[in-house]
């Protein structure tokens, strides 16, 4: 096998390998900037939503579209803050297989329930009338245009929702967390005892966000080749089916590449080769909501670059690094 010795070599260094440059690197250029980045853009949609609530605003609509960008660049972090109170569930409930979520937001509509002006009362409200799945529905969908004073309040209570987790994750990364990661291994640090289990959470968010785009973003609106799925498509009703599977490749591809840091033996390329060509194909696509059968096979064709890329991570990259697989965030949801 091309990457025999290296995989007989490099684990057992890998293991006795000091982590801190890489796992400073992750936080300072990857982890960090995304949360901040996220906190940054959901106080821009808050204000926006405070100057104009309308549904057809346009400065709201790109607020909204410029925080939901910056929640895919950092939703692959299923760990530490994110997980916090099911914040990152709280952020974007999806998938809803369900239906919860047009349920709670025709109750609160119907109901004209005043919980929508207390801040502190609306984390009450179930996480599928929360976030960013809540406003693509409530602002891009006319089912729930009958009522605008009472849609105006709703969206102005979820979108400074979006913002008081997008600041508790952040100021929890910034004060706290970071140190459990830079200081992983010593005796005082009660998350990680070892720097590996520091890594392993890094690789398991790599290995996530490829599962999830594969497995939800794609497989969900192919459906089947008589009963494709449309109306399952990431996000659909706002059109950013194709643009949130852009971002979290890319996402993954940049932490990635931090994790091999200066790895030899042409993994790298390896990786990275598979990873541009899911990227490419996911720009060339045709409109995840819109299944014809040239797009169909244009997503299949993605998919199995995206498994690709996935089997080099799960079976070279980790073993390379000497990461032991480790627990998906995203099990039994």
């Amino acid at each position: 096998m091309k990457y025999a010795l290296l995989f007989l070599l490099l684990p057992l260094q890998a293991f006795a390998q000091d982590r801190t440059d890489i796992l400073t690197v992750a936080l300072q250029e990857h982890i960090l900037p995304n949360f901040r980045e996220l906190a940054a853009t959901s106080q821009d949609l808050e204000e926006a939503a405070i100057n104009d609530c309308s549904v057809t605003s346009e400065p709201l609509r790109e607020a909204y579209h410029a925080a939901f960008d910056a929640w895919i660049s950092a939703s692959h972090l299923r760990f530490g803050p994110t997980e916090t109170d099911n914040r990152a569930f709280a952020l974007a409930y999806w998938p809803d297989p369900k239906g919860f979520t047009p349920k709670v937001l025709t109750r609160l509509i119907s109901d004209e329930d005043p919980i929508v002006d207390d801040p502190a009362q609306f984390i009450e409200v179930s996480i599928a009338g929360r976030g960013f799945y809540a406003l693509d529905a409530v602002m891009y969908d006319e089912r729930y245009a009958g009522n605008p004073e009472y849609t105006c309040r709703l969206i102005r209570a979820i979108t400074t929702d979006i913002s008081d987790i997008a600041d508790a994750m952040l100021s929890e990364w910034e004060n706290e967390y970071s140190d459990y990661v830079l200081t992983a291994g010593s005796d005082e640090n009660p998350i990680y005892f070892t720097q590996e289990e520091a890594m392993q959470d890094l690789m398991a968010s790599a290995i996530t966000g490829l599962e999830f785009t594969k497995d939800k973003r794609i497989a969900r609106p192919l459906g089947t080749f008589e009963r494709p799925r449309p109306n399952r498509a990431d996000a659909h009703r706002s059109g950013r089916a194709q643009r949130n599977i852009i971002l979290s490749l890319e996402a993954v591809k940049d932490l990635t590449n931090i994790l091999m840091g200066e790895l030899g033996g042409g993994l790298p390329d390896e990786v990275n080769a598979t990873l541009d060509l899911a990227i490419r194909q996911a720009r060339d696509i045709e409109n995840p909501a819109e299944i014809t059968i040239s797009s169909r096979f244009a997503l299949e064709a993605l998919q199995s670059s995206i498994s690709s890329a996935h089997l080099f991570i799960v079976n070279e990259l980790q073993p390379a690094l000497g990461v032991v697989a480790g627990f998906n965030a995203l099990d039994g949801d």
